[in-house]
């Protein structure tokens, strides 16, 4: 089994409003007011409905689904400016492939792709998309695909404690072959989910 984590980045938090408004417009998700999630239905190019989980941050919505959902990013393509498609394996948690597009023209056009590495889970792929394309990646929505047993990290709390005494980016840049750099970690420190300082101290406070 697998699921699948969509990434958009929005030219603006304007931008990703109008993104979550096509969502709710074009698809059965019933947006509640003042709410940051939702779950619901995505739509796809069979006219299939397919349970999804949405969520959104700053400039970003993140989508989860089992399956790709076909016609989703070409339908979208005119909302947003790049998009990550990334499939992971449920039973591993190790992403089997990643994706990364740019809307040229309103059509999706791949920038980057990176095949699945053994052991290589969703902070290491967050972790490689913001050093190498300062973009925010997360490996799900709101909530997991199911009950994990590595510790889950969402679209609200993904970058929490990945800087605490540089271990965690010593550990991702073995997993990945990419070295930090400081405008990556700069991009990591300053995500809008994290509390100044959180980025480093969060993983002290869980001891």
């Amino acid at each position: 089994m697998e699921w699948t984590a969509y990434s958009f980045e929005c030219a603006d938090p304007d931008a990703r409003e109008s993104l979550v408004e096509w969502f709710e417009e074009t698809h059965p998700v019933d947006v509640p007011a003042d709410e940051d999630h939702v779950h619901g239905d995505l739509v796809d190019g069979d006219d299939e409905e397919r349970a999804a989980d949405l969520a959104w941050v700053a400039e970003y919505v993140y989508a989860l689904t089992n399956e790709p959902v076909p016609g989703l990013l070409v339908e979208s393509a005119p909302l947003w400016e790049r998009a990550t498609v990334a499939t992971f394996d449920s039973e591993t948690e190790t992403c089997t492939e990643a994706v990364l597009y740019r809307s040229v023209d309103d059509a999706p056009t791949e920038a980057a792709r990176y095949e699945g590495e053994d052991g290589l889970a969703g902070q290491g792929v967050l972790y490689r998309f913001a050093m190498d394309h300062q973009f925010r990646f997360r490996a799900f929505a709101h909530a997991p695909p199911a009950p994990m047993f590595t510790e889950p990290f969402g679209a609200f709390d993904a970058p929490v404690g990945m800087g605490w005494g540089s271990d965690l980016l010593e550990e991702f840049e073995a997993e990945t072959g990419v070295a930090p750099t400081a405008r990556g970690v700069t991009f990591l420190e300053t995500d809008p989910v994290l509390d100044e300082g959180e980025f480093y101290d969060a993983a002290e406070a869980d001891e």
